[in-house]
């Protein structure tokens, strides 16, 4: 008697274990199937972010003023011109450090969010002007990357 129970002790831990384990695959197949969704969700918005920083240029006159006489002859630009230059560069350097900081939690992959740096307003020497007044504000994480990736880009052609 007491070897079936010690047996049908041992068979409903194993059912048991069976069921733990089964519940764990569960579980993990549950969270690899959101951190592929936040991750899309997350690459989605990048994406938004950048279409949106495009459609001002296309859509302000004044900003598409301020960029091609910032490429043509940058000594020409205006006060006005320049202060919505600043207001452009901060909103896509905004968008650049969530990028980075999205690549940096792993929520969005380096190879699969563009390049960074790849922005025509990093090639004005206004940016240059922008970023030794402004610096001081971002994280000294981030400016390393700008400091590396984005000033070396002022002057030169796309």
């Amino acid at each position: 008697m007491a070897d079936k129970h010690s047996s049908t002790k041992r068979m409903g831990e194993a059912l048991a274990a069976i069921g733990v384990m089964a519940s764990l695959v569960f579980v993990a197949l549950e969270v690899r199937q959101n951190t592929a969704a936040v991750r899309g969700a997350t690459l989605q918005a990048v994406s938004q972010q950048s279409l949106d920083l495009a459609m001002i240029g296309i859509d302000n006159v004044d900003l598409r003023s301020a960029f091609f006489t910032a490429r043509r002859s940058p000594e020409a630009l205006t006060d006005d011109q320049k202060q919505i230059l600043t207001w452009f560069i901060t909103s896509k350097l905004r968008a650049d450090e969530n990028r980075f900081r999205q690549i940096q939690l792993g929520t969005l992959d380096a190879s699969s969010s563009g390049q960074l740096s790849n922005n025509m307003v990093y090639r004005f020497h206004h940016f240059a002007e922008y970023w030794a007044a402004n610096s001081g504000v971002w994280d000294a994480d981030f400016r390393e990357v700008v400091e590396a990736e984005y000033l070396p880009l002022v002057g030169t052609a796309p």
